[in-house]
């Protein structure tokens, strides 16, 4: 078949996207790259149209065309969860979601975690940028990813889950989003026991097909996908793709926030038999940032502060992205960049993979699949502090409730001619702020705050492998398989936290406090451009080597046409030694002081590190052996109704220490007529030896609650198609869950107050009783396309154990369309939080959730406001 001429239109884009970044603010601006792409692919779609006379289109991979939705949903053929050779949504025992293309572009997900909320049972928290986000599921605690596996092509992206999503992108090279809920997770994978998300790439095999999609967004997206693959003749297939984007972020930092993307590639060989093998590799170089708690007000009914708007503003800024700090010599350097603006999360990774299956017989097969992964992470960002650090400028200089502002003032009292009086002075200009009512109007909130400045690294080496067979028979699929890894954590550092002041307002100013004598003159100084302390969480130098090794069997029986049966027990055994920095006390900064012990400089921050490296370690040897086991039934009650019923028992690995158990028991039934496909499934999850740490009164050190977690719940997945113009999707949970306490220890065991049974009935935290999505869509005549409204509810929450602190509940709307402007062209568009909602996912993780000292002020991390993007899908 003739191809159409691509080359001018390629060069095209290609020299507008290599222009000069815009960062306009302006709704939905279509940037130099977009206009200048829109035209090319316009003019490809042509070339294509005029061809489609002689030969007809091919299918439209990226975008397909609108089709009654309902038919399908639970006919679909799952590969996650399942060592079948053929089972469909209908016919498995085991909680699972299907979300091709067309769902995830309906969609729009902005991260890996935002794509999470078309799963029943999940609990996502995406506030924090494309990167790092947290999710939970079926009743478990929030402000994690434990339990949940993330896995590309069948596997695990890490075995354990951090930063999964900084390689594991949305992208046109995504085909799939597969889920399994409990069930045969826990066999298949590790630490995967609630669940396994497996996003399945594009590799085409047969007729040679792609896809260019443009996109851009009202905050200055600047974004090329591309993907490509197909027979190459001989047997022979192979493809690529990738993306490449710049972007400002939803909350303004005042420069580019991402920016770097992932080129993939894969070739094939198709065997005898209808055997195969691949070889693929995914190149990395990303930057992303990370948004952090912001000051809001009201705990009841969050809100905005005067001079800082909670949907769009953030306490980072071009003036404390970068910030060159102290570090000590056992580190191997004196000092580090800490720099959130052009770094920001550091992604650089290489990952070469492998794939080959082949039927020894009409009964035999075996299957192995492997990845090597090389990862390097740099976490630049700056962090919020602890509420007790948000407070009035005037307090703040208030030596009376701040003893290093009092020690400050006792410091340099002789300079100042017997007294000194504290200011604050704007770091980067100079400025001093001393007067009372500057100070109470600073910003129109009169409020300063601690905040981190951090870089933190994780570099890994992993290699896992998958290899299985299987044996089948009319009426039996048994497979047995070992899954390995050998992981090298070289990195796991946290070298450079250091906490500084600022004011408060969105792209904040950093601030030092100075003590000023009688004519206004600076002596003396508190800060070192703004550091309050070097090192305030330590130097944390950690690096371990790994290995696990898991044996599998998983039997899926036929014992009729409607019922069949399931089973499946993983053995693991995990070895880990892991090296964990000591920490030094008392460490002077080199040169703070001359050889008579006087500090060289009228700066009190640099004289000493809060925590230090002694360059010395603890090695620490672990291991364990556990298993993991399901069983399930699926029995179809009719065509057009099955029901299926579960029980697994599964873990969570945790490094060197214990591993922490989990079971789920779930039944459920899914239905399919006529306009209509759902699945409705009640769970159970007990979730064993949860601990609870926190001090009570005067304590100085922890009390921990041990005790049991009970979640029963509810999760549905219906779409309702009644006519053909317009259907309805609800996908979401109700769930109860409680906590049962059975032992305590520490210096508050014998209390009252503090006893097994303190936190008994209390939920886990940022975890709603209620989390559902409903989307109605309406769909254009003729397949030309789809319009979706949907409305996000998200119920109460609790930010700590003990169930004192309120997340309010809170509902977002969302839109989105798509529009096929001809058959081979589509635009999509999408809007984010439709009136701007502030809702909160979750407090401030490094403070209890109280209000700071006489204010209704409190750090916390709102939702993203109102967001718009738009893209142009050319597939040929």
């Amino acid at each position: 078949m003739n191809e159409p001429t691509l080359t001018p239109s390629a060069d095209r884009i290609a020299n507008a996207c290599g222009g000069s970044r815009q960062r306009s603010r302006q709704p939905l601006p279509l940037t130099r790259c977009a206009l200048a792409a829109s035209l090319a692919i316009v003019q490809m779609s042509a070339a294509r149209a005029q061809q489609a006379e002689a030969a007809p289109a091919p299918a439209a991979p990226a975008s397909a065309a609108a089709r009654d939705t309902t038919a399908d949903q639970l006919d679909r053929v799952i590969v996650t969860g399942s060592t079948s050779l053929k089972r469909t949504v209908r016919e498995s025992s085991v909680a699972v979601t299907v979300a091709d293309r067309e769902d995830l572009d309906r969609k729009a997900p902005r991260s890996t975690a935002s794509a999470l909320e078309l799963i029943p049972g999940f609990m996502v928290e995406d506030s924090g940028g494309e990167v790092s986000n947290n999710f939970s599921v079926r009743g478990l605690a929030g402000g994690g990813q434990t339990f949940v596996q993330l896995s590309e092509d069948g596997l695990p992206v890490f075995y354990t889950n951090a930063l999964a999503d900084t390689i594991l992108k949305q992208e046109l090279m995504i085909d799939r989003m597969e889920a399994v809920r409990g069930g045969t997770s826990g066999i298949l994978t590790v630490n995967g026991a609630g669940a396994t998300v497996n996003f399945l790439t594009f590799r085409n095999k047969d007729e040679r097909e792609g896809a260019i999609r443009l996109t851009t967004s009202d905050y200055a997206t600047r974004r090329l996908d591309l993907r490509y693959g197909g027979d190459l003749g001989g047997g022979w297939y192979g493809g690529g793709g990738g993306f490449y984007r710049g972007a400002d972020s939803p909350r303004d930092v005042g420069f580019t926030a991402d920016h770097g993307g992932i080129v993939r590639g894969y070739l094939g060989k198709k065997l005898d038999n209808g055997g195969d093998f691949s070889v693929n590799v995914k190149l990395v170089n990303d930057h992303n940032t990370f948004l952090l708690p912001i000051p809001v007000q009201g705990l009841g009914d969050p809100k905005s502060i005067p001079g800082f708007n909670a949907n769009t503003g953030t306490m980072l800024g071009p003036d404390n992205a970068m910030m060159t700090v102290r570090t000590s010599a056992a580190t191997g350097a004196l000092s580090q960049l800490n720099d959130a603006r052009n770094q920001g999360v550091y992604t650089r990774a290489v990952a070469i993979g492998y794939n080959y299956e082949q039927p020894l017989s009409p009964q035999w097969t075996v299957r192995s699949k492997g990845r090597y992964t090389d990862f390097k992470n740099d976490f630049n960002a700056v962090f919020s502090y602890d509420n007790a650090s948000l407070v009035s400028a005037t307090d703040r200089l208030n030596p009376a409730k701040w003893s290093d502002v009092q020690g400050m003032l006792n410091r340099f009292a002789a300079a100042c001619g017997g007294s000194c009086t504290p200011a604050l002075k704007v770091t980067s200009t100079g400025q001093i702020i001393k007067d009372a009512s500057a100070l109470s109007s600073l910003n129109g909130n009169g409020l300063v705050a601690g905040n981190i400045s951090a870089d933190n690294k994780r570099y890994v080496r992993e290699f896992v492998n998958d290899a299985s067979a299987t044996w089948t028979t009319s009426n039996n699929s048994l497979t047995a398989g070992w899954l390995a890894f050998d992981t090298h954590i070289d990195k796991d550092q946290n070298v450079g936290a250091t906490s500084f002041l600022s004011d408060v307002r969105s792209n904040a100013r950093r601030l030092d406090i100075v003590a000023l004598d009688a004519q206004g003159n600076v002596k003396g100084y508190l800060t070192d451009n703004s550091v309050l302390q070097y090192e305030a969480w330590g130097e944390g130098v950690n690096n371990s080597h790994a290995t696990s090794n898991s044996i599998y069997l998983n039997d899926e029986f036929k014992a009729s046409d409607r019922w069949r049966l399931d089973g499946g027990v993983r053995f693991e055994h995990y070895s880990i030694t892991a090296r964990h920095g000591i920490g030094a006390s008392d460490t002077t900064i080199p040169g703070a002081f001359d050889s008579n012990g006087t500090d060289v400089d009228n700066v009190m921050a640099n004289n000493n590190f809060g925590g230090a490296f002694s360059g010395n370690f603890n090695t620490i040897r672990s291991s364990f052996n556990e298993k993991s086991l399901t069983f399930g039934s699926n029995y179809l009650i009719n065509d057009y109704l099955a029901a299926y019923g579960r029980y697994s028992s599964s873990y969570q690995a945790n490094g060197e220490n214990p591993v922490t158990k989990i079971s789920f028991a779930e039944a459920g039934i899914r239905m399919k007529a006529k306009g209509f496909s759902g699945s409705l499934t009640y769970f159970r999850t007990k979730y064993k030896d949860a601990r609870i740490s926190r001090q009570f009164g005067t304590d100085t050190t922890d009390t921990a609650i041990q005790g049991d977690y009970n979640v029963d719940g509810i999760e549905v997945d219906a779409l309702w198609r009644p006519v053909r113009w317009a259907g309805l999707n609800v996908v979401g949970s109700v769930q109860d869950a409680k906590f049962t306490g059975h032992s305590v220890t520490g210096p508050s065991a014998t209390t009252a107050i503090s006893g097994p049974t303190a936190f008994d009935g209390n939920r886990p935290e940022r975890t709603p009783k209620i989390n559902y999505t409903m989307s109605p869509t309406f769909y254009l005549p003729d397949g030309k396309g789809e319009l979706s409204i949907s409305y996000h509810r998200v119920g109460q929450r609790f930010a700590d154990p003990g169930n004192t602190i309120v997340l309010p509940a809170y509902g977002t709307w969302n839109l989105s369309g798509r529009y096929e402007l001809t058959p081979t062209l589509s635009l999509l568009a999408s809007i984010q939080n439709l009136t701007n909602t502030v809702g909160l996912t979750e407090g401030n993780p490094r403070s209890g959730f109280s209000e700071s000292s006489g204010s209704n002020y409190y750090f916390a991390r709102p939702i993203l406001g109102r967001n718009a993007n738009v893209s142009l899908t050319l597939s040929f």
